[in-house]
């Protein structure tokens, strides 16, 4: 903890809570609906520090955006002006340097909350996103060593990272595609062994070892810059076993509300064993023959 910086989003619990709070505030919910929702997925299973920076992100987001909660606003006065996550702070020994700089984060808060800013309507979406793919969509895109385009990245702009020099192919199948809150798109995808120089083709499918489920959302811009390509469709036979209901709502739920780009997967084969630890290619292939039984799971260096 002594680590950890002193501002409200510093640690992993405030930025995933205010990705949600992002994401649940495009639904078309009532306010106290959106309270509920996000008390739900984050305050209600909140713990020591996070239970408290619950209410101040959660009162940082909202008055930002306009949404006056005076019972929001007043549970987080009284954390600041009691002190409370500071007190919490140093009971995980942080570093003086951690408590200064979280004073001066909610000294900066509470002068807004007693002062907020004028009421905003919110404009939740009105009409769902359109889905790009489908269920048993296959998928294709280039890539350099593994490495798919970075989508937040201009083509023009490539050189910056180095450079992308297509030299293989990446191939997923989209195994769900749906909304959540009858708004928010979002897909599961598997994304499948393929270390051949030609492009893949859906009839191999079903001889691929495959990744676990990967759940994200996916946008024109995205599907664009990683020229990934919908090259046909696969039968069931090469999806191979479903995932937990549970499990699949959840991760879909969450990828959904926090925005989490689909794109981030398209690279899972490149070279790499910190930011995929472990084995990246889980599922067998369905059909019991998979294509290219010698490929390690993880791709030379």
């Amino acid at each position: 903890m002594g680590a950890w910086g002193g501002g409200l989003y510093d640690g992993d619990f405030a930025l995933d809570l205010k990705g949600t709070i992002n994401g649940v505030l495009r639904a078309p919910l009532s306010d106290d609906e959106v309270l509920a929702e996000i008390w739900t997925s984050h305050g209600e299973r909140a713990a020591e520090l996070d239970a408290l920076d619950y209410w101040l992100v959660l009162a940082d987001q909202l008055e930002r955006r306009g949404i006056r909660r005076p019972d929001i606003f007043e549970r987080a006065m009284a954390i600041i002006e009691s002190g409370e996550d500071t007190a919490k702070l140093a009971e995980l020994e942080a570093e003086p340097k951690t408590l200064a700089e979280r004073r001066k984060a909610t000294a900066k808060l509470a002068a807004r909350l007693r002062d907020p800013r004028p009421a905003k309507t919110r404009k939740p979406l009105k009409a769902p996103q359109p889905l790009l793919f489908e269920r048993c969509d296959a998928l294709t895109w280039p890539t350099d060593r593994g490495n798919a385009i970075n989508p937040y990245v201009a083509e023009d702009s490539q050189w910056k990272l180095g450079g992308f020099r297509p030299d293989g192919w990446g191939f997923g199948i989209i195994t769900e595609a749906g909304h959540h809150y009858h708004v928010l798109a979002y897909y599961a995808l598997q994304v499948l062994k393929w270390r051949r120089s030609e492009r893949p083709s859906p009839e191999l499918a079903v001889h691929c070892p495959r990744s676990a489920y990967r759940y994200g959302t996916f946008s024109a811009l995205h599907l664009k810059r990683t020229r990934a390509e919908r090259i046909g469709r696969v039968p069931d036979a090469a999806l191979g076993p479903a995932p937990e209901p549970h499990v699949a709502h959840r991760s879909a739920r969450r990828a959904a509300l926090e925005d989490i780009p689909l794109a981030a997967s398209f690279g899972l084969d490149a070279w790499n064993s910190t930011i995929w630890p472990g084995l990246k290619f889980s599922y067998p292939a369905p059909s019991g023959t998979p294509i290219d039984p010698d490929q390690p799971d993880q791709r030379p260096r």
